[in-house]
């Protein structure tokens, strides 16, 4: 019962987040947030394969992106969900923590969207490639002091929307320092150890703060029309290509200097 539109050898992504159909974000429509999801490649077996069976509601065309470049497409889709989920507009200041794969994809976002966008992590290259895609002012959270460089950009308002992107204590407490009063902080990181928070700021700010998980088909097609643009820097996206055979180093290399790495691709 596959419909029109899907012909073999077209160049296609996939989506990669398997849903219930039963759970409390299923019965609302997020089913990008199912409480059983399973991900192709983390909970269950990926594509690394020679054939692979799909339903063909997971399958997205990529009309003449190249099927690597369609490798990027899921990763920068996460960023774009985190910025519908955050409800920007274009009068806001967005401030994006983290210009990893994720972060990028919610600078581009929101870039989109027309708001003025805040590049804050620790690598001065990140950052470069942030200002590429649309960031208006960067921040070197290392070198610089975040706060009062956050209050001379915003006037002394704040931001409007925090995206956090990294996933740490350090960055958590900043996002709920640097938001404006009435703000809203989305978080796609997620710590590995607590976080202690000064609750009161929730209250006297009346934050919202909400979670980012995976993404909706609606953010795989942005993402696709944003690439098939041709303004996505793709070639300084792609950190490095490996075999088969060669992706354990490749891994190794990563796990050894992350900061450096945006993506690393599996040509078979």
């Amino acid at each position: 019962d596959v419909p029109a539109g899907f012909e073999k050898g077209m160049n296609v992504t996939l989506n990669p987040y398997t849903n219930c159909g039963k759970c409390a974000s299923c019965r609302n429509g997020r089913v990008n947030a199912c409480e059983h999801n399973e991900t192709l490649g983390v909970q269950r077996n990926g594509v690394m394969c020679e054939y692979a069976v799909l339903p063909w509601t997971k399958i997205i065309p990529a009309g003449n992106i190249s099927p690597r470049d369609c490798a990027l497409i899921e990763p920068m889709s996460v960023g774009f969900h985190a910025v519908s989920r955050a409800q920007v507009i274009d009068n806001e200041f967005v401030m994006v923590i983290g210009c990893g794969m994720i972060g990028i994809g919610a600078i581009v976002r929101a870039a989109l969207r027309g708001a003025t966008v805040i590049a804050v992590d620790l690598d001065d290259d990140k950052l470069e490639l942030a200002k590429k895609v649309g960031a208006s002012y960067v921040v070197n959270s290392k070198t610089e002091n975040v706060h009062e460089r956050m209050q001379e950009i915003t006037e002394g308002f704040g931001a409007d929307v925090v995206i956090e992107a990294v996933g740490s204590p350090v960055t958590y407490v900043m996002a709920v320092d640097e938001v404006g009063f009435t703000g809203r902080v989305v978080c796609i990181g997620y710590a590995k150890s607590e976080v202690a928070f000064q609750t009161k700021f929730f209250v006297q700010k009346e934050l919202d703060i909400r979670g980012s998980r995976n993404a909706l088909p609606a953010d795989f097609r942005a993402v696709i029309n944003y690439m098939k643009e041709g303004d996505c820097p793709v070639e300084e996206l792609i950190s490095k290509i490996a075999q088969p055979e060669g992706a354990l180093d490749a891994m190794q290399e990563w796990a050894a200097n992350p900061g450096k790495v945006f993506r690393i691709l599996v040509e078979f």
